[in-house]
């Protein structure tokens, strides 16, 4: 049960020669009034209005279903913006930490500027992968999308979805693709075809989204997207065109319980062989000699690096001892040559924390040990699921080629205590 002091934390924004951004939070236990402290700070730092006004609303599942239902309505008529958002488990306060209340974030473009909201469904093409097997290649399991979706053989033999997804013409209406520079987002489970669709359209653009939290417990839906509707699945979000984004991404409270390993052949997202011998006896011994130490942690992460330095950690979602393959979290392709280290999660998490005055989103992944933004500031918009988040690069071209690798296009990421921030100014 949600039980919180009367504190309440209001973060005013930053007017910069360009943009104006405005980050506003609030832990008042009363949503409504938690709504209008936001609002007011918002409209205190305003100096300016637009007819392209948008508001990102994070709020936190501590809250009536019957209140968070009319927050979008509450700040779309006072503060004459779009909004879109979604439920999280905690917003992050400007000290980095996780707790329950209210986070947003207002955008007032300047007249060359542009902020284009848009909703992104199953109407629209996209299918559920994540629903089918563990391991991502050609099966029985994978045949019944036949219908609807053409399937195309990797270099390793790895089966992909080709997306068919259709933008809504919010998007497809932008006349300059490459004027988009940071397109933020919330988001169901099912990212990785919008985010594949998103890097080819808009590659200039870095992305960054947050997966909402399940809510059937709070109201009956699978999750609460916020705008103009509530939807219960799909990608809600805003295409900006600002100055260049950078994420950075942030893998806390993990550590090694095997040395790195060069893999040998892997399918999909099954890695077989490691140059030490099959994959899933590999680990079984690295385990055996970590709870050594009498610690049990079921849960188990990849860090894999390519031959460029470039990383990403995974969640270890299966394995079979019998046949050596070990499956990792993730709906792109490992490569033959690329390095696989396993982790596992560090019984105490060491954070060194950065400080700044700049305005900041920061989404991560809530874990058992709570949540630290490693990168903090009094100007802080975020929060924290257990689903995690996705993140893309800026290119420096207007086109990439994207073939399925794991390093190619946007990420998702829901291991524990991982973050990714970035700086809007």
């Amino acid at each position: 049960m949600f039980t919180i002091s009367r504190r309440i934390s209001v973060l005013a924004g930053h007017l910069s020669r360009r943009r104006l951004w405005i980050t506003a939070s609030s832990t008042d236990p009363s949503l409504s009034a938690a709504t209008t402290q936001c609002i007011n700070t918002i409209r205190t730092t305003l100096s300016r209005t637009s007819t392209s006004n948008t508001c990102f609303v994070l709020v936190s599942q501590t809250y009536s279903a019957a209140d968070i239902e009319n927050i979008s309505d509450t700040v779309t008529r006072q503060l004459d913006c779009r909004v879109c958002g979604t439920v999280v488990d905690h917003i992050i306060s400007s000290s980095g930490s996780n707790v329950a209340g209210v986070s947003m974030l207002f955008h007032s473009p300047e007249p060359n500027e542009s902020s284009v909201p848009f909703y992104v469904g199953d109407e629209h093409g996209r299918q559920r992968l994540r629903e089918v097997a563990v391991g991502r290649w050609h099966n029985h399991v994978t045949d019944r999308f036949k219908q609807h979706t053409q399937w195309t053989h990797g270099p390793i033999s790895a089966t992909r979805a080709s997306s068919h997804i259709q933008l809504p013409q919010e998007l497809t209406s932008i006349a300059d693709p490459s004027s988009v520079s940071l397109i933020l987002f919330a988001s169901d489970k099912e990212t990785r075809q919008v985010l594949d669709i998103l890097d080819s359209q808009f590659p200039r653009a870095a992305k960054l989204g947050i997966v909402g939290s399940q809510t059937p417990f709070l109201n009956g839906r699978d999750y609460t997207l916020l705008g103009p509707n509530i939807h219960t699945n799909g990608v809600v979000g805003v295409a900006f065109s600002t100055h260049t984004c950078v994420p950075r991404v942030a893998h806390t409270g993990l550590e090694a319980v095997s040395n790195v390993l060069r893999i040998e052949r892997c399918k999909g997202n099954v890695v077989l062989e490691l140059e030490q011998g099959d994959a899933a006896h590999l680990l079984i011994a690295a385990l055996r000699k970590q709870r050594g130490t009498e610690r049990v942690d079921s849960r188990l992460f990849a860090r894999v690096t390519s031959a460029q330095g470039e990383s990403r950690v995974f969640q270890v979602t299966g394995g079979n001892p019998a046949k050596g393959g070990i499956a990792l979290d993730t709906l792109r392709d490992l490569s033959p040559g690329q390095n696989i280290q396993f982790m596992m999660q560090s019984a105490s998490e060491n954070r060194a924390i950065s400080t700044s005055h700049n305005p900041r989103v920061c989404f991560g992944v809530s874990s058992d040990h709570g949540f630290t933004c490693p990168e903090v500031t009094t100007q802080m918009f975020g929060g924290a699921t257990e689903g995690g988040f996705s993140y893309g690069m800026p290119q420096p071209h207007e086109t990439q080629t994207d073939c399925g690798s794991v390093f190619t296009g946007s990420t998702e990421c829901a291991v524990p205590g991982s973050s990714v921030t970035l700086d809007l100014d």
